[in-house]
Order: C-alpha cells, then structure tokens, then sequence
C-alpha cells in the first residue's frame, strides 16, 4: 500500500500535514525535537491534518507519521509508519531533509543526511537493530545542525562484512574537510572506535564492546568474525571518549584487553550505576545532549562534571 508524505508547511501557529493514501486509510503523527516528543495529532481521514504547534525557525525536528490501513481495525503490527526530519524557515517554508543512501548490501547500509553543516557526526546502530531501524542519535544530531552519516547493519551481522578500506572508500570523500565525530553504545562504540581512526574522527563510546570477540552472545555463534584488533587499525590523531560504568566488570575488562592496545591514551568518563546502557542511562537523566555538546566542544571536565553532580 502506498501511503507517505506529500508536503508539509507551517504558517508560524500551525503544521500542515498533507499526505498520499486510500480514502479508507487514516493517519496520525508525532512531531519532536531531538528525541523529546513535542505534540501528536490523532488519526483522520483526511489528505491533510493540520497541528497547532510552536516551532522555531532552522531547527530541525522529527516526523513520524501513522497510517492504518483499516482504520481502527488495524492491528498495531499492521500500521505503515514513516519518519522524516524537516526544517522550518522564516517564510514558513519547509525543508525535508532527504536520506541518500551512500551504500547498501545484504549485511549493512549506510546513509547521509546533509545539512551543509561543517560538522558531521558518524552513528553505528547497535545490537538488536536491522537497517530498517532509526539512525542511532539522529534526531538530537541533526537537531543540532549537524550533518549525519548512519551506519546500520543486519540484524544478525555486527558489521563484520563492512571491512575498513569500504568503509573508507564509501565514507571518506563526505567528510573530506569536515570536523568529523564517530558516535555509537555497546556494539556501536566499538564500531565508532574500530572505524574512527580511517577518518580521523573524534570518538565518542558508550560501554564499547564486540561480544562477537568473547563468544558471550549465542546469537552470533554462526558468525565469522573478520575484523582486525584494534590495535592493528588506523588511528585517529583526535580525542577518543569512553563513557562506561566502572562497576561493570565485562565493559572494565573489554575495554582494557580490546580498546586500551589501542588506545591507551583514551579519555574516560564514568558514570557509576550506568549499567551497560550507559548512554541510555544519561539520557534518562536528561543531560546526554548537553554531555555530547561539550566533547564537541573539547571540552570533558564539563561533561565529567555534569554526569558527577546530576
């Protein structure tokens, strides 16, 4: 069935949501800053639904939209869903900004979202995610001005049929003169790390680990792995950032056996009582936004302080 968008505006009070679809087909939609929801509109029938909502001028936002095929018939498994990120400017004029897909095959994709920024952030999805998924961060990293190249992989796969040289060949004339940042948690910090250094991006970790190396995850048992250490791998000249729970004994002993060969001089940031989903920890504390701000900003005593005190 083809439902999807056809044109969004905003007239300064209010977004217009014109969509494509059967008459019999209703939708609805989020919209959200970042990753904190701003307003819905429940579902109508109608080619367009209309949401009154403030929204400021060259921020980017998220949004989602629901279409049921059946109405409220539909099943929760049945509902079509789209995700967009838009811009408004000062004329009312919306900008969708459009997802290139630089390279995709069976096991990964990679995608770009270009703002013209002079920033790109580099997201690696992490375990439990397909290519189908949402860009690890994207929301926030985009809601920043920032540009986004997202790397997603099979569900089953952790990346180990995207070799270093591809990696580079695909990703490396987009960030050509860029200030350039890797950014991923548990599966994906190990790739921000493992992939950085071929684009001497500024790292940033969350409780890094390729549980593919320790054989303690049954769901890879079939798969081969392909990379090199760590520490055989280009490096970055730049900072590299590891946020983890020190109490965590098996992020502590991964990182010292798998990370610290290759970077020794790695900078860390400890957030007692993180868990393994340390990142999604800070952002329940609501300071992960702020936190990747000041690293951005080269700038870890602030971010080790704010995670101390919240």
């Amino acid at each position: 069935m083809n439902c999807d968008i056809n044109s969004i505006f905003y007239n300064g009070k209010s977004l217009s949501v014109e969509v494509y679809k059967n008459s019999e087909v209703d939708f609805a939609f989020y919209v959200l800053m970042g990753d904190k929801k701003l307003d819905s509109k429940w579902y109508s029938f109608n080619d367009i639904s209309i949401l009154n909502i403030p929204l400021e001028p060259k921020i980017t936002y998220s949004l989602i939209l629901f279409f049921r095929p059946r109405s409220e018939k539909t099943k929760e498994d049945e509902k079509i869903v789209r995700k967009f990120f838009f811009k408004i400017d000062t004329n009312g004029n919306s900008s969708i900004i459009n997802e290139e897909v630089l390279h995709e095959t069976e096991f990964f994709k990679i995608s770009e979202y270009n703002q013209d920024s002079d920033t790109t952030f580099i997201t690696f999805n992490s375990a439990h995610t397909d290519k189908s998924s949402d860009p690890f961060g994207g929301g926030f990293i985009l809601s920043q001005g920032w540009n986004l190249i997202s790397v997603r992989k099979h569900n089953r796969n952790p990346y180990q049929e995207l070799s270093l040289q591809n990696f580079k060949d695909i990703v490396g004339p987009k960030v050509s003169q860029k200030k350039v940042f890797t950014y991923g948690t548990s599966l994906g910090g190990y790739s921000s790390i493992y992939y950085g250094g071929v684009v001497n991006a500024t790292i940033i970790a969350g409780a890094p680990k390729l549980s593919l190396i320790t054989n303690s995850n049954i769901r890879y048992r079939h798969i081969e792995y392909k990379h090199i250490s760590i520490k055989d791998t280009i490096k970055s000249i730049n900072p590299v950032y590891i946020i983890y729970d020190p109490l965590v004994s098996g992020d502590v002993n991964f990182i010292k056996k798998h990370i610290l060969s290759g970077y020794p001089q790695a900078k860390f940031l400890p957030v007692k009582g993180g868990t393994h989903l340390v990142i999604k920890k800070l952002l329940e504390k609501g300071i992960i936004k702020d936190t990747i701000i000041d690293l951005v900003n080269n700038n870890i005593f602030e971010a080790t302080n704010r995670i101390i005190t919240s």
